[in-house]
């Protein structure tokens, strides 16, 4: 039987899907769904953002394309046994156009998608080897939910906060107001970056820990979201949003740029997007101006602050990219970017 080896990006799809963090996507879409999640945002009657594929090169699609059944395998180890219903293919600039918008063809994940995607395969599994289809990094709703008495009968407030970074102070100053409006917080880092001048996996999760422990106790929870960017903007904080329910979530943080890339969206596009669709997400989105810092009162703040000496005060913006050059020159991070515990971890091996 023929074997074809899945990419990282594939594996955490087929975790995902098979645990339910994509609910209500249970599986790999056909090509029915994927056209209706493209043009009507919905899977079934219910909605949902974008298309989770599985997608072959043309090489491997030369290979399958007369294949009845095929062996899924996952660092050589094997993941599935398979039944193909259904090879099918997508235009590629119909997915870009929907997902990007007009500029999609600079997009660096449609460029990736176009590269990797020459066909799709809708399939059903005839076995699964669930001791393979795991990772450490790895922990379903139901664990998550279990291990820490989340939803059912438990109507504690919990927030979910999505990254893909390090932490700096306006995240952590975010995660302060989250557990002082909602109780607790869920601070869910995506593991699985794959884009040049990004923080490496391991830093992520170290960082994210440290922060973690300055909370008090019972009112921070950290687990990974084993997935990738796809830089989509308002649909795939939509997909955030519906993969922090799953896991017990009753509100989402939103933020000014979620899931953005460069200038391929507008200023709390994501935002907008997600409140406007607040009811089909099912889960409460909180979306507020992007927190900085005030040189007069040396705080962190989201809107000017209230002592009229501070009215004019000089906005310091709290950039990600700012602090990742200056690790890159080896130089010293301000304090009031990122808290000295976390930058000291950090060096230009940090990063991809």
């Amino acid at each position: 039987m023929l074997s074809l080896q899945i990419n990282k990006n594939q594996f955490s799809d087929l975790l995902n899907l098979n645990y339910g963090v994509f609910l209500p996507l249970k599986n790999f879409v056909n090509e029915k769904n994927f056209k209706n999640i493209l043009i009507k945002k919905k899977i079934g009657n219910k909605f949902f953002p974008i298309p989770i594929f599985f997608g072959v090169k043309k090489n491997d699609f030369e290979k399958i394309k007369n294949k009845d059944e095929i062996k899924i395998t996952y660092k050589k180890k094997l993941i599935a046994i398979v039944q193909i219903k259904s090879i099918f293919k997508v235009d590629h600039k119909i997915y870009g156009k929907k997902i990007f918008g007009k500029n999609f063809r600079k997009h660096s994940y449609y460029i990736k998608f176009k590269k990797e995607n020459y066909a799709f395969l809708d399939f059903k599994y005839i076995k699964i080897k669930k001791k393979n289809l795991n990772d450490k990094n790895f922990v379903s709703p139901k664990q998550f939910k279990k291990k820490f008495k989340i939803g059912n009968n438990n109507k504690t407030n919990l927030a979910g906060f999505h990254t893909r970074n390090v932490p700096h102070t306006a995240h952590q100053w975010i995660h302060k107001l989250l557990i002082e409006k909602y109780s607790k917080i869920l601070i869910q880092p995506l593991i699985g970056q794959y884009k040049k001048n990004e923080y490496l996996d391991e830093i992520i999760k170290k960082t994210n820990l440290i922060a973690i422990r300055t909370y008090p106790k019972k009112k921070a929870f950290y687990i990974p979201y084993l997935s990738y960017p796809r830089y989509g903007g308002p649909l795939e904080a939509a997909l955030h949003a519906i993969v922090r329910k799953n896991y017990g979530c009753t509100h989402f943080w939103v933020g000014r740029d979620h899931a953005g890339y460069k200038n391929f969206y507008s200023k709390y596009a994501s935002q907008n997007f997600c409140k406007k669709n607040q009811k089909k997400l099912g889960i409460s989105i909180v979306a507020q101006n992007e927190p900085f810092f005030c040189s007069a009162c040396k705080s962190i703040v989201n809107k000017k602050c209230q002592d009229k000496n501070c009215r004019n005060a000089k906005i310091i913006k709290i950039s990600g990219t700012k602090i990742r050059n200056l690790i890159k020159r080896n130089k010293p991070v301000p304090e009031y970017l990122m808290k000295k515990e976390i930058s000291t971890v950090l060096n230009k091996k940090a990063i991809i």
